[in-house]
């Protein structure tokens, strides 16, 4: 067997450990040097199998689920994995060092958070467990320590999966199979039933990530939260006051039958997404909120109406100028019948694809927005689809023929939306300089 603590040791002849990051029952985490790669920071994973026994079926056991880290790593927001292997019948893995703070060190007791700002971490978290459940994998072991907010663009980094972990405490029989497991992988107040059971399931990880947003909004920790002595759900609405959408998503992601919740990331992502992200005003919260650290969140500015009004103009004129050209190219300089009303018809087909295109792409904005350093997001601060896209063009002219009623809602909303806006789910922001 290797020694204890392995600082100071090397390994495979090119992982200089430097020290070490934690420990438990599953093995110990230290911080490495690969000095074949330029010395570049990595995270060992020391494993150790509860039963040396049947090492045969536990290293393949082992490799099987290295093999589906591996794939996973694949994903921008999960750590590579480097490689794996097996020295004196201990198990590694080599992982990407993530440089960031975990989720933790942010939830703070007491403290909590806006309605907005759970929605937008709940997001994150779901758009890359969403990537992990397309590939059938449960994560087992969702908890903030093992969300790591990766600097410098404070995206969630998925680490430490609980597959594993539950290698090292697997006991096989003879055949390979599975006899028995010592412990069920978990974290106590972030596992549902089935899971404590021994019975993991996709939804199971939905049922973390809805008590992780429940934390948040609450400022009390999981294990300490009262469940219904009838129907076993977790006890959280009277202690704060949230939208009624956003309460019964929640509720739903935490549901105590997995039945009852969204059965996978996909599910919970579409929920998630289509909340109005409605601001309760101060005077109601039973909790003022606290100040809050403002790395996480990025900063949104919306974009007010005189830059919103100057990048339409700029827009205007391109499509006036292309309708003039497209109708000389069609019908020529001396067909003046109908001039007017092809004009019109070219002004509105030419904006369709303009605007459409452009603001449901990356770019996430038409030429006048591009120049005035303005945005069209969704609710959630991401891109907007075509369909989203078309229902703002279309509520644009509506905004037009009101007497430019549509516009003027803008400048009592909290978000500055107009009406096309409002139809649509969307936001006009300001783009981080």
């Amino acid at each position: 067997m290797l020694q204890q603590n392995l600082v100071g040791e090397t390994l495979q002849g090119h992982y200089q450990v430097i020290s070490q990051l934690g420990g438990g029952g599953f093995g110990d985490t230290f911080l490495a040097i690969d000095t074949s790669k330029f010395n570049r920071q990595c995270v060992v994973k020391r494993l150790k199998p509860q039963n040396q026994s049947t090492m045969q079926w536990v290293e393949q056991a082992f490799e099987r689920e290295a093999r589906m880290l591996e794939a996973l790593g694949r994903h921008p927001r999960i750590p590579d994995l480097l490689g794996f292997f097996q020295e004196q019948q201990e198990f590694f893995l080599v992982q990407e060092f993530i440089n960031g703070d975990n989720l933790r060190s942010h939830l703070i007791r007491g403290q909590q958070w806006d309605e907005n700002r759970v929605i937008f971490i709940l997001q994150n978290i779901l758009e890359v467990l969403e990537f992990v459940h397309q590939h059938e994998v449960v994560h087992r072991d969702i908890k903030p320590d093992n969300l790591i907010l990766q600097k410098p663009n404070n995206q969630i980094v998925l680490i430490d999966f609980g597959a594993v972990k539950q290698i090292s405490t697997q006991v096989f029989n003879t055949q390979g199979q599975v006899a028995s497991t010592t412990y069920v992988v978990g974290t106590q107040g972030y596992m549902p039933i089935e899971q404590m059971r021994g019975h993991p399931m996709l939804c199971s990880d939905i049922y973390a990530v809805g008590m992780i947003g429940i934390e948040a909004l609450t400022g009390v920790f999981p294990h300490e939260l009262g469940t219904d002595p009838n129907t076993f759900e977790v006890i959280w609405r009277p202690r704060v006051l949230v939208s009624e959408d956003f309460a019964r998503v929640l509720s739903t992601m935490t549901a105590y039958h997995p039945s009852q919740r969204y059965q996978n990331a996909t599910l919970a992502l579409q929920a998630i997404r289509e909340l109005t992200q409605t601001v309760l005003p101060s005077s109601v919260r039973q909790t003022p909120p606290p100040q809050v650290i403002n790395s996480t969140v990025p900063n949104i500015r919306y974009a007010g109406f005189s830059t919103r009004f100057a990048a339409d103009i700029i827009d205007k004129t391109i499509l006036i100028i292309a309708s003039f050209i497209f109708d000389f190219m069609t019908n020529g300089a001396a067909n003046a019948d109908g001039f007017w009303g092809r004009l019109f018809f070219y002004y509105i087909v030419i904006g369709f694809v303009y605007a459409t295109v452009m603001e449901s792409s990356a770019i996430q904005g038409t030429v006048g927005k591009m120049l005035l350093g303005i945005a069209v997001t969704d609710a959630s601060g991401n891109r907007i689809t075509f369909e989203q896209s078309a229902k703002r063009y279309f509520s644009k002219i509506l905004s037009y023929i009101t007497f430019l009623f549509g516009f003027f809602i803008a400048g009592f909303t909290t978000k500055k939306q107009t009406l096309h806006d409002i139809v649509s789910k969307s936001l006009v922001i300001r783009k981080s300089r």
